[in-house]
């Protein structure tokens, strides 16, 4: 947390020792060469997978799910593991990926149904990754319809960015903006594809109101249209920057961020599928802009900035955190990005923080708190070194497909 100088020190010195570690047994291992029969070399490749592991993504800021998948990996070929105990984990990691794939059957139902890939096809084919990103925020069985919800609205959120981002014209922004804002259903004087658009998340909150009412919570409904207002003023401000040429300030930029973002309608969508552990109090909390949230928020909006600013600005888009960072004060990309860098380990820092607050109220549980770091630790997967949300074909493909598609193999 912020203030532990001592343990800010431990970190460097773990990781120096650990990359100096790493790299001299990986010059012994290239020199010796390796084979399946040495039992010795065996074990250094499983103690060098391990630190690259660590070294890439502490265990603090990996996917759950993902790290699961690491770490029965690892264990498997540790000598000796309890035979037993590596069924258990393996059946029980199938038995999951079976419900995952139920669940990502029905909501690929949905979206064939809509057939935006066709109709609006400007738009970022995603359905894969926003549900893994769900999966990725909230990997309990009991979190269903949570994964649900979030998938649904989160796709349509992704749409929403190409609209604001790269089809719509400013008129058309602001017109659509100022319907959200009424709540106007009419919607009469919307371009067809905004029609199309818009008449999707009136579907799919009027969907949520249906399960929310029936299990007592007939109050989401609100809180959903709010959120969904919020994020499109959030968009309309960063269109008219781009429109305007105008670069704010870093501290603007970062304001706006937290809701350009989409992680407070994600919040949202996750607390709507959470049942009883999230009641009306929760959604009032989430509305007053807690601080987990700006932390979260901002971490998201400039750990996405950081990797993808480059390909952004050259299809047209808004002055990212990097250029707002670098204008206001007049440093190179370099040290903008060093400076970005910086901003995101205190986003943990504050997270960190949040999670140990002994004096939150009781309405806000454990699990409340644990999809906030897991919203963050989507990120760090997706988006550590490149944009593997929107170019997914690379690593992200090979973690869908072991997270969603493959079983593990189970011996007899």
């Amino acid at each position: 947390m912020h203030g532990e100088t001592i343990l800010d020190q431990a970190i460097e010195f773990a990781t120096t020792r650990l990359t100096k570690y790493y790299e001299q047994l990986q010059k012994q291992l290239d020199g010796a060469g390796c084979t399946d029969h040495d039992d010795d070399q065996q074990r250094e490749l499983l103690i060098a997978r391990r630190v690259a592991h660590v070294l890439k993504r502490p265990l603090r800021k990996g996917v759950e799910r993902h790290e699961q998948l690491f770490f029965i990996s690892v264990y498997e070929k540790t000598e000796g593991h309890d035979v037993t105990l590596l069924k258990l984990a393996k059946l029980s990691w199938n038995s999951l990926q079976h419900s995952y794939q139920q669940e990502l059957r029905s909501i690929t139902q949905w979206w064939i149904d809509l057939d935006f890939a066709t109709k609006l096809s400007f738009a970022r084919d995603r359905l894969i990754e926003v549900y893994f990103w769900a999966v990725g925020a909230m990997w309990e069985p009991k979190f269903s319809m949570a994964r649900y919800i979030l998938t649904k609205l989160t796709m349509l959120v992704s749409i929403n960015d190409d609209i604001y981002d790269v089809h719509g014209t400013i008129d058309e922004l602001q017109l659509f903006t100022a319907t959200v804002q009424r709540w106007d259903t009419g919607m009469k004087d919307l371009p067809e594809y905004l029609k199309l658009f818009y008449g999707a998340i009136i579907d799919v909150l009027d969907e949520v109101d249906a399960i929310t009412t029936r299990e007592g919570r007939p109050y989401c409904l609100e809180y959903g249209k709010q959120a969904e207002k919020n994020q499109m003023r959030a968009y309309l401000t960063e269109a008219r920057w781009f429109a305007k040429g105008e670069v704010p300030t870093i501290e603007e930029y970062r304001r706006v961020g937290v809701y350009s973002c989409t992680y407070p309608l994600l919040a949202f969508s996750a607390l709507a599928g959470m049942g009883d552990k999230a009641p009306k109090e929760a959604f009032d909390w989430l509305l007053a802009d807690p601080k987990i949230l700006i932390a979260v928020g901002d971490h998201c909006r400039l750990m996405d900035d950081i990797v993808s600013h480059e390909f952004e600005q050259k299809r047209g888009h808004v002055s990212s955190s990097v250029e707002c960072y670098m204008k206001q004060h007049q440093v190179s990309r370099v040290e903008a990005v060093n400076a970005l860098n910086q901003m995101v380990e205190n986003d943990w820092k504050v997270i960190n923080e949040e999670c140990l607050l002994v004096n939150r109220p009781d309405f806000i549980s454990k699990e409340v708190i644990s999809m906030f770091v897991g919203l963050a630790r989507v990120m760090e997967v997706l988006y550590k070194d490149f944009d593997s949300y929107t170019f997914s074909n690379t690593t992200t493909m090979n973690m869908m497909t072991a997270l969603l598609v493959t079983p593990m193999e189970v011996a007899p």
